[in-house]
């Protein structure tokens, strides 16, 4: 991929409540902390497509947040090999898009505001991943170090209104564990 190529995939699009914003990383620009922000009934434009947040089930949770990339020792998988950088619902894994979830507690496809970080899609699990546990994908192994674990970190996750899934795992905080 060339300069220009990466440059071009690093600007991202929102349009919140109305206005358009332009930022130069991954995360989405925000102008208040999810918690001052009413993200129900808006459309978001973000991953060069546009979201109709009405269409989708709304719930708001603490989850456990670590980071990955997609080196052997996260995946096991080396470049080169069968399945290397495709996700669990066989998209192709994008920093800035890409979080691994429990699908029994966030469906695929899903929609997710993650305070501090920004919007991610769920589309991929892991082994250590379960329950309220939320791992981003990160250009590197040093980012991954640098990101740490993130204790009760606020996340909103809008659910397609197609999806039939209970919202019990998020309100359920019983439920959480920090591995």
């Amino acid at each position: 991929m060339d300069n220009r190529q990466k440059f071009q995939n690093r600007i991202t699009r929102v349009c919140l409540v109305g206005v358009t914003l332009w930022s130069a990383t991954w995360n989405v620009v925000t102008a208040k902390p999810l918690s001052d922000r009413n993200l129900d009934n808006t459309a978001i434009y973000a991953f060069g497509k546009s979201y109709d947040l009405s269409q989708y089930n709304t719930q708001k949770g603490a989850f456990l947040l670590t980071a990955y990339n997609l080196d052997k020792r996260s995946t096991g998988k080396s470049p080169g090999d069968p399945g290397f950088g495709i996700t669990a619902t066989g998209t192709l894994a994008e920093t800035g898009r890409t979080v691994a979830v429990d699908p029994r507690i966030v469906p695929y496809g899903s929609l997710l505001y993650i305070d501090g970080i920004g919007w991610r899609v769920a589309e991929d699990t892991g082994g250590a991943i379960r329950g309220h546990h939320i791992d981003v994908l990160v250009d590197s192994r040093q980012k991954a170090m640098v990101f740490g674990v993130k204790r009760d970190c606020q996340v909103k996750v809008f659910i397609p209104n197609r999806t039939n899934w209970s919202v019990r795992a998020i309100r359920d905080q019983s439920q959480v564990s920090y591995r």
